[in-house]
């Protein structure tokens, strides 16, 4: 890992550790969890994201951080994004440092979730999506995601937050994890305006 990489990352954790976090009590949700995966690639940092096969039972086709609901024998929502991110990627936990942890958010279909996000330094990582959830996984240059050529948000009836999306290629990140997406890029770059 290069020194700049390295103060980066330095810096980023500094940032999701000093910031009080917005929780979300868990009274009328169900806990899950998600890792953001920051990948160390020749081009630079890029985000791990999956597209969801049609085999799933919710949000068929679409991009999402590896995540899932917490199991009984999770000993919290870190040991969830971890183990969905081994289930569905093939990433082992023992491979990645964790950075730190973003503010809770709550799904459309009764989740609230909570995003950690991790590190993995080898850019040759074999990765290995699980066939009935994962039908593609995604690198994202990092510096792709800051542009703001690729990012517009939308503001619809009846949300009661503006909507983000993001382009690359032909898939649009929106929903839940451009949400997602869009909190880390402005806690850690100061992209746009967050809370």
């Amino acid at each position: 890992m290069s020194a700049h990489v390295s103060a980066q990352l330095g810096d980023l954790s500094q940032r999701l550790g000093a910031r009080p976090r917005g929780e979300i009590a868990l009274e009328g949700f169900s806990p899950a969890a998600v890792t953001l995966p920051l990948v160390a690639t020749p081009e630079g940092l890029a985000v791990l994201f999956t597209v969801r096969t049609a085999h799933v039972e919710q949000h068929k086709g679409e991009i999402s951080f590896p995540g899932g609901r917490v199991d009984p024998n999770d000993e919290d929502t870190l040991a969830t994004a971890l183990r969905e991110a081994r289930e569905e990627v093939g990433v082992q936990p023992e491979d990645v440092a964790v950075l730190g942890v973003l503010d809770d958010f709550v799904s459309i279909t009764g989740y609230r979730v909570t995003p950690h996000v991790v590190w993995l330094d080898r850019h040759d990582y074999p990765f290995e999506a699980e066939p009935r959830e994962v039908a593609e996984i995604l690198l994202v240059p990092l510096s792709h995601l800051l542009d703001p050529l690729h990012h517009h948000i939308e503001e619809l009836p009846g949300h009661a937050r503006p909507l983000h999306f993001f382009r690359w290629g032909p898939y649009v990140i929106w929903g839940l994890t451009a949400a997602i997406l869009h909190r880390f890029l402005g806690i850690a770059f100061g992209f746009g305006e967050h809370p």
